[in-house]
């Protein structure tokens, strides 16, 4: 399912209105900047895994980040992925197992066997039915040639830790796991569905939503994203609607102090109804601008010989 890869840090996100100021459609992915005479905020959207060879870290992202005192993420995942590991199956496992065929309609069984004889995710009846949908969906991202370790996320933690910037997060990885268990039984079923359903034609997907977050196209990232959360509105709001506003009230206090902070979040935060822009200026008054990339500097005629 494409939703892995655009909205945790685990991947963007969701709707369809205009952001906060209309722009001409740059070829970058989309930028935004809140300044009052103490404070710069700039806020980015991200793509958690990427496709080697991806060129998008542009000269106006990298002194945004240079600049600033303070980067800020969805989560910073532990330096230890044994601990990570713990956490997450400590929280996966079911008190009893049950077979993961008899968690769908017969209708996606077909996909289901076919997804797990592709992915070869192992033995999964004895995890909960959220994390059977986010292994496949995993799987099939690293299948898809994305990555996380040259995702977005790990690009700027690096180029931060060199200019020993300090880096923190908006969540912990607990409370994004949270997220999905505390879906109600039904609501991870759906999940799932929706997930094998997504399966198919996630690489032609996926190469269309990348494509369309290098260009900055926001409203088409919105459409896409949306008909990932057609099968899960209960997620959607969880990982959408009530995110934004935890996150916009959460930089409308940042404000208030002095400094420039970077804050980098999945890329679909920032555009659909109820997106984290409009957040900003709807609830309080805050009015993020689109930063754009640069123009080229015009070609310098050749000298002619006299």
């Amino acid at each position: 399912m494409r939703l892995l890869l655009l909205v945790l840090g685990l991947l963007l996100a969701a709707g369809g209105a205009a952001a906060a100021r209309p722009a001409p459609e740059p070829a970058t992915p989309a930028l935004w900047v809140l300044a009052d005479e103490d404070t710069t905020i700039h806020i980015f959207g991200t793509v958690h895994a990427l496709p080697r060879g991806t060129g998008w870290f542009r000269p106006h992202v990298v002194d945004a980040l240079d600049r600033a005192d303070l980067l800020i993420l969805e989560t910073v995942l532990p330096g230890d992925p044994v601990a990570m590991m713990g956490l997450t199956l400590r929280m996966a496992r079911r008190p009893q197992p049950e077979p993961v065929a008899a968690r769908v309609p017969e209708t996606s069984r077909p996909a289901l066997e076919a997804a797990l004889a592709r992915l070869k995710p192992g033995p999964l009846d004895g995890f909960k039915t959220w994390f059977v949908a986010l292994t496949l969906a995993n799987l099939q991202s690293a299948a898809n040639g994305l990555d996380p370790a040259i995702g977005v996320e790990a690009v700027l933690i690096e180029r931060a830790r060199l200019r020993k910037i300090p880096v923190e997060g908006l969540e912990t990885v607990e409370q994004q796991l949270t997220y999905f268990d505390a879906l109600s039984e039904a609501d991870q079923r759906l999940f799932l569905v929706a997930t094998l359903d997504g399966l198919a034609d996630s690489r032609a997907e996926t190469e269309a939503m990348v494509a369309d977050w290098l260009a900055g196209r926001k409203d088409r990232l919105a459409e896409r994203i949306n008909r990932d959360f057609e099968g899960s509105p209960m997620l959607k709001q969880m990982l959408l609607g009530d995110r934004n506003a935890r996150w916009a009230a959460w930089i409308a206090e940042r404000m208030q102090k002095p400094g420039r902070v970077f804050l980098a979040v999945g890329a679909g935060h920032l555009a659909g109804p109820g997106n984290l822009v409009d957040l900003l200026e709807r609830r309080y008054g805050l009015a993020p601008e689109r930063v754009l990339l640069p123009p080229p500097a015009p070609a310098r005629a050749p000298r002619r010989r006299n």
